[in-house]
């Protein structure tokens, strides 16, 4: 009889720390399919083409052509004088039926103001955007960070536009702050975008190289040049992955277009989602749950020696 109740009470205390952790969502790590993603980068010269019109149709249609999971968008107008007020970031959001996050590094520039631009099929959880320190005086250059939901896991999309000049100094400055930027986000797979204004052959392709995967070095066939569109001579336009362990890359594209003076660079990328880890509320509520999982045996077995301590008195 006791050995059957010391069986029984090992079967409860077991039952009892399987529910708890099923009711964790956390505590599991299971294997999650990989996504096929389409990601572009484009810088869109206020979608002024080279005919010298805007017309944010014109990008659109690039846009839905590319059939884009993932977007970074540069240069991008809100409300400014010159693109006739219109709100771009929005407008783009409905053309294309994407979800958007906009980060204004200039305001009160023309009436309105002048950025970047995420948009997104999926969920964007959050999103931020740092204006960068700046060695010099000029326009002012930022970094815009979503977090996006994808399946049952996160991807940090990265979207920035840096110092065009001939002095690379000030594209190297940006270049150092971005450890700490990225550091909030520590350990999320994380696609770095943008118009880098700098080439392969650059002290600033070095420097991120040793932290970054170039993608067109891995499946870009020929040149890769985005910049300008028309007769394009350099390869500005960036992808980057934070490491070969979540993502590999399919293929890559430059489109053709005379929608703005850069060529939009497309890469599908077969992303394999890291397990979503447990946020401060959920590791808050393993801790409750364990610790009255660690009472439940101790409650059964209190109950099993006064039982069998009762036994044996009435013996």
């Amino acid at each position: 009889m006791r050995q059957f109740t010391r069986q029984g009470s090992l079967g409860l205390c077991l039952f009892f720390s399987a529910l708890g952790l099923s009711l964790l969502p956390g505590c599991n790590s299971p294997d999650i399919t990989p996504v096929v993603l389409r990601v572009m980068t484009y810088n869109i010269h206020h979608a002024e083409g080279l005919d010298g019109k805007v017309d944010l149709e014109r990008i659109a249609n690039v846009l839905r052509q590319s059939n884009a999971d993932v977007i970074a968008l540069q240069e991008v107008d809100k409300n400014t004088g010159r693109t006739g007020g219109i709100d771009m970031p929005a407008d783009l959001a409905r053309l294309t039926g994407m979800n958007v996050a906009f980060g204004a590094n200039l305001d009160n520039f023309q009436g309105g103001q002048y950025g970047t631009a995420i948009l997104s099929r999926f969920p964007i959880e959050s999103y931020e955007n740092y204006r960068l320190k700046q060695a010099r005086e000029g326009e002012q250059r930022g970094v815009l960070q979503a977090v996006l939901k994808i399946a049952q896991s996160q991807l940090l999309f990265i979207c920035t536009h840096l110092d065009h000049t001939g002095d690379p100094g000030e594209r190297l400055f940006s270049e150092t702050q971005f450890a700490d930027l990225f550091a909030r986000h520590t350990g999320l797979p994380a696609l770095l975008c943008g118009d880098f204004n700098d080439i392969p052959d650059s002290e600033l392709h070095k420097r991120l190289s040793k932290k970054w995967t170039d993608a067109w070095g891995i499946a870009g066939k020929g040149n890769g040049f985005t910049m300008g569109s028309a007769n394009p001579t350099r390869r500005i336009d960036y992808i980057w992955l934070s490491g070969k362990k979540n993502f590999r890359v399919r293929w890559m594209d430059v489109p053709k277009t005379e929608a703005s003076d850069h060529l939009p660079l497309v890469a599908e990328i077969q992303f394999k989602p890291a397990p979503h880890a447990m946020s401060t509320p959920e590791l808050a509520l393993l801790i409750i749950v364990m610790t009255l999982l660690s009472a439940i045996p101790i409650g059964i077995a209190s109950t099993i020696i006064i039982s069998s301590r009762r036994s044996k008195k009435q013996e």
